[in-house]
């Protein structure tokens, strides 16, 4: 009995071994252990992601980072509330860049690397990023490929090509496991209506369903592997000490929250609703208090559905006139994976929504321009 134990110890300890061992590299030079207290304090990140830089027609440069910023987010690690709060900017918010004048945001990268990509979010957000992590749209595919692939519900046709910079999407809609190489073509996509926005709205939804994947048993298994990927391929200016803190906090599984900078198109660019942005502040920067329960009478609610959904579609705006909503009809493609409300807001009407209905609600960037409210209409509505 204890050879048989001292066996099976044997083979335990020989495959966590094996299971880390792809850590020890990012580990030896990034310092980047796990802590067991985890952050102490919030602490806020600005990360996004550097686009390729070229040397000539179809020749890639070395990486330096100093790309047009691709992806931009405000990252707020809230260890009180257990939770990661991710505001998108888009790219196409117009800033004045001290020493360079008015230039969209993501210019700021070439122009003055991640100290005036800082300064640009400041001067829009009001908020002062405590570090700075810039990432390699190569980490992407690397990171995606080493999870086995990332599962997601690709909502319409997706076809572009750029020959020079070496982008070829072609995604049918449905839900589907994409490798590295699709993953990029979803996330970079944005030739439709909304163009960034709707390109922001896809990448928020590619988070969540990422999140998903690395905390399946699956997931698990190759996140090892799938740290060793990304790892070369990203700058920050991070202490170890942070580093460690911040996988401690990862590890307790924070709730993942999502937003879109609030504004609307015009003048060539997006356009800020400061008001707006300053409730979401004070709510998930600040640490303050929503206030109280949100009043639905009156409000602007967009119900989403897809094909054959009609009959439903019917019943739900009945159901929310009865509680004083106007409602939106927004068909889309393809019918929503699940029934719920979605708010890009301090989450007190989602709240209220959700529990009137029946159904879960969540904060995020999601959804509709224009509307108060989302409902996504599932192939299940309880509240039918």
């Amino acid at each position: 009995m204890r050879r048989l134990f001292l066996g099976l110890f044997l083979l335990f300890i020989g495959a966590l071994a094996f299971w880390a061992y792809p850590l020890l590299g990012p580990a030896v030079r990034q310092g980047a252990l796990p802590s067991r207290e985890g952050l102490r304090a919030p602490l806020t990140l600005l990360v996004y992601g550097s686009s390729p830089e070229y040397s000539g027609y179809h020749q890639r440069a070395p990486e330096r980072f100093r790309g047009l910023a691709d992806t931009i987010l405000l990252v707020r690690l809230d260890p009180v509330a257990n939770r990661v709060v991710v505001l998108s900017i888009p790219r196409d918010v117009w800033v004045n860049l001290p020493g360079y004048g008015w230039h969209k945001v993501n210019a700021a990268s070439p122009l003055g690397g991640p100290a005036l990509m800082k300064e640009a979010v400041a001067r829009i957000t009001g908020v002062q990023a405590d570090r700075y992590l810039v990432v390699s749209t190569e980490a992407l595919r690397r990171g995606v490929d080493a999870l086995g692939g990332v599962r997601v519900c690709v909502e319409k046709p997706m076809r572009y090509r750029d020959t020079a910079a070496g982008l070829d999407i072609n995604l049918e809609p449905g839900c589907q496991v994409l490798d590295g190489k699709k993953a990029e073509g979803y996330l970079r996509f944005r030739k439709d209506a909304l163009g960034d926005i709707g390109r922001i709205q896809r990448q928020q939804a590619f988070f969540h369903a990422l999140k998903e994947q690395v905390l399946s048993p699956s997931g698990l298994l190759r996140l090892p592997r799938a740290v060793a990927a990304v790892e070369p391929y990203f700058q920050t200016d991070l202490s170890r000490e942070e580093k460690g803190a911040i996988l401690g906090f990862a590890m307790k599984q924070p709730h993942l929250m999502s937003l879109l900078l609030p504004g609307n198109f015009g003048g060539g660019g997006w356009n800020v609703d400061e008001e707006a942005l300053r409730q979401l502040l004070a709510v998930y920067f600040d640490g303050e208090a929503p206030g109280e329960k949100g009043e639905l009478t009156g409000r602007l609610v967009a119900l989403v559905y897809g094909p054959g959904q009609e009959a439903l579609v019917e019943k739900a705006r009945l159901r929310l006139s009865e509680l004083g909503l106007r409602v939106i009809l927004h068909p889309v493609d393809l019918p929503p994976s699940r029934t719920e409300v979605l708010e890009n807001g301090p989450g007190l009407l989602a709240q209220a929504l959700g529990e009137a209905l029946g159904v879960p609600y969540r904060i995020s960037g999601e959804a509709v321009l224009g509307a108060d409210l989302t409902l996504r209409l599932g192939e299940e509505a309880p509240f039918l």
